[in-house]
């Protein structure tokens, strides 16, 4: 039997979320039911007061109860029964299934001293202009006590203006400027995800992202592809029979694989989403560093119908220390995620984001730098790896730090541990697919100086020779 809820009390304390804050009347009173949800105030199972009794209690419409009522079922939050009310059906963030961030870990917290051929950032900051910071600059910026949850207002400006700039018309209001693009992603789709709805995306993928969704709890709806990308008959099975209503989506330089997804492929999927209206998360880190240039066009371009919230960072091109990246969306997404983001932290770090736009005049100039320095180094580190150790596949990435190699193996993961003792760290295939299954392949990353990259192959040669031999030894 569903438990009654004291509509009194639940309207007295949606008030004071009703009628002040961010937003509109609607989407301020689905965050203040969210917010009872979470505390357990309204327990799953709770009956909500009928809509035009909360109307009356709030002084709101009743339009404006049901688009609330309506963003909370479309979450998972809520469900309805004709002719019985509305019932709470859980709270929005789900448990966990299992160990939470474990790839990220392994890259970040596990990984062993010698090479880091594993970790796919600039080495440090050598490759940046000279920028500096004062009290004045931070005085100047109208940071105030320090806290801007969206970012500070003249980041969020240049980063629409980029945008804009780009062919896609975007105004601040558009932006949040979140710690880099792992928490952009997780943000967009803790907001943009129903509890336990699956999300549709392709395996091999980044790290991050199993991380994400295992910790949301989201199942994963997985996506075929080919040298060219996603196949778009996956993603149609995808929306239909996993019934997946988010995406996922690198289309410029995938990490891991490097693949860069052709326009004629882009506006196929695009054809795909805007048919079945569809939510698109669009990671677009990787976007200024493939290797022919920025991509002229993206499925924020093409979509028509689809719901794109696009994700960008710094990090690739500048350093990951500054840690900040952002979303683009419609603002009543905006709006979502600056709540579950207050739930976290408070905001990117002032200094940071400075640093960050006294460094915008000059990013193209850098990012074109990056990409003519990535591309000779992957260049030379394949070649170097097929001298090594011949009977691999090496793939040719169109962008990106990273050369994502068939071992032949069933899993790379004794390989690695092999690695490690002779010195250098990579990543094993296994990190970056669904559910660390076996898997063949390495993740390497050659963004470093060139020296350091050379002794790491010779190393993972070696490594690969002594595991060889062990082998033969044990079948012997």
């Amino acid at each position: 039997m569903a438990r009654r809820s004291n509509h009194k009390p639940i309207a007295a304390a949606l008030a004071g979320w009703v009628h002040n804050g961010h937003g509109t009347l609607s989407q301020r009173l689905a965050y203040g039911l969210r917010r009872l949800i979470d505390a357990g105030i309204l327990e799953p199972g709770a009956a909500l007061p009928p809509e035009r009794t909360l109307a009356v209690e709030l002084a709101v419409s009743r339009s404006t109860v049901t688009t609330a009522l309506d963003i909370l079922r479309a979450e998972g939050l809520l469900t309805s029964k004709q002719g019985r009310g509305t019932f709470v059906a859980g709270a929005s963030t789900p448990p966990t299934d299992g160990e939470a961030a474990g790839r990220m870990a392994i890259h970040l917290v596990e990984g062993a001293g010698g090479i880091d051929l594993a970790i796919g950032n600039p080495a440090d900051v050598s490759h940046l202009p000279p920028v500096s910071l004062d009290v004045g600059d931070i005085l100047a910026s109208g940071a105030g006590n320090g806290f801007q949850p969206l970012g500070l207002p003249m980041l969020r400006q240049a980063i629409a203006e980029r945008h804009t700039a780009a062919g896609l018309h975007t105004v601040p209001d558009e932006i949040h400027v979140t710690a880099g693009a792992h928490q952009a992603i997780s943000l967009a789709i803790s907001v943009l995800a129903g509890r336990r709805q699956p999300v549709a995306a392709e395996s091999p993928n980044y790290p991050g992202f199993f991380d994400i969704i295992e910790g949301l709890g989201n199942p994963l709806a997985p996506l075929r592809t080919d040298r060219g990308g996603i196949v778009p008959e996956s993603l149609v099975e995808a929306l239909t029979h996993h019934r997946a209503r988010v995406v996922y989506v690198q289309a410029a330089a995938q990490n891991p694989t490097g693949i860069l997804t052709p326009p004629s492929r882009l506006r196929a999927l695009a054809e795909v989403l805007d048919e079945h209206d569809a939510v698109v998360v669009e990671d677009a880190t990787l976007a200024d560093l493939v290797f022919s240039g920025r991509p002229a066009t993206d499925l924020a371009h093409l979509c028509r119908r689809a719901t794109v919230v696009s994700v960008g960072s710094f990090s690739k091109v500048l350093w990951g220390g500054l840690r900040v990246g952002w979303l683009r969306a419609p603002v009543p997404i905006v709006d979502r995620t600056l709540h579950r983001r207050l739930a976290l932290d408070l905001g990117a770090a002032t200094p940071s984001q400075l640093l960050v736009l006294g460094l915008l005049p000059r990013l193209d100039e850098i990012a074109a730098a990056r990409r003519a320095f990535l591309a000779d180094s992957v260049a030379r580190a394949a070649e170097l790896l097929r001298n090594e150790v011949p009977e691999w596949h090496v793939n040719e990435p169109e962008g990106g730090s990273a050369l994502w190699v068939d071992t032949g193996l069933r899993d790379t993961e004794a390989l690695v541990q092999v690695a490690r003792r002779h010195g250098v760290h990579v990543a094993p295939g296994s990190m970056a697919v669904d559910g660390r299954t076996q898997d063949p392949h390495l993740r390497i990353c050659v963004d470093r100086p060139w020296p350091l990259v050379e002794v790491g192959i010779r190393r993972i040669g070696a490594a690969w020779r002594d595991l060889v031999r062990d082998s033969r030894r044990i079948a012997g």
